[in-house]
């Protein structure tokens, strides 16, 4: 897909979505993945594709992204954007539209694989520090532990790249809030 006649919006700046990301912290899953405490909360992630019984940790990043972008560029995100956080990876990637790669942006989603499997894991970069390998990153569905799986909103220091793990997560795929060049 070219990516002539997009436009970004003045909400997709990498700044905005952070912050739009760092307002969630904090919200909490009821057990099972049966609801939200917030009901608000979890009428935003319904509108995102979110559905009783799901992880929810992709569909967290699509609702913060679907805050940022509009018009040609939203459809891009409600189109590509599911519930799956690896399939999600690969069909932002195949789209074209917005760039993506290797190295974390803040701003970015960030796509983990958990070992090499087909599971994965999903958060939004708000901070990174190249020297000490590390980014901060605001996740749904995770716990105090780093999990995947989880109850809570909460912003998380991971490791940029490290030695694949086969029983951890693993950074797939960034994927940047610019359009592809």
């Amino acid at each position: 897909m070219k990516t002539e006649g997009f436009k970004l919006s003045v909400d997709a700046t990498p700044a905005a979505i952070v912050a739009y990301a760092r307002w969630y912290i904090g919200q909490l899953e009821k057990k099972g993945n049966s609801g939200f405490v917030d009901p608000k909360f979890e009428k935003e992630l319904t509108e995102a594709g979110w559905r009783k019984g799901d992880a929810w940790c992709a569909t967290f990043a699509k609702m913060v992204w679907r805050k940022a972008f509009d018009g040609d560029l939203l459809a891009v995100v409600n189109k590509q954007l599911n519930p799956g956080a690896k399939a999600s990876a690969d069909n932002m990637k195949k789209a074209g539209v917005f760039a993506t790669g290797m190295v974390p942006e803040v701003g970015a989603l960030v796509y983990f694989t958990h070992g090499s499997g087909p599971s994965g894991h999903a958060g939004i970069v708000e901070s990174v520090d190249l020297k000490n390998n590390t980014m901060k990153c605001i996740e749904g569905n995770t716990n105090a532990s780093g999990s995947r799986e989880g109850d809570r909103v909460a912003a998380k220091l991971r490791t940029i790249s490290r030695a694949f793990t086969k029983d951890g997560l693993n950074v797939y795929l960034f994927v940047y809030p610019r359009l592809k060049s």
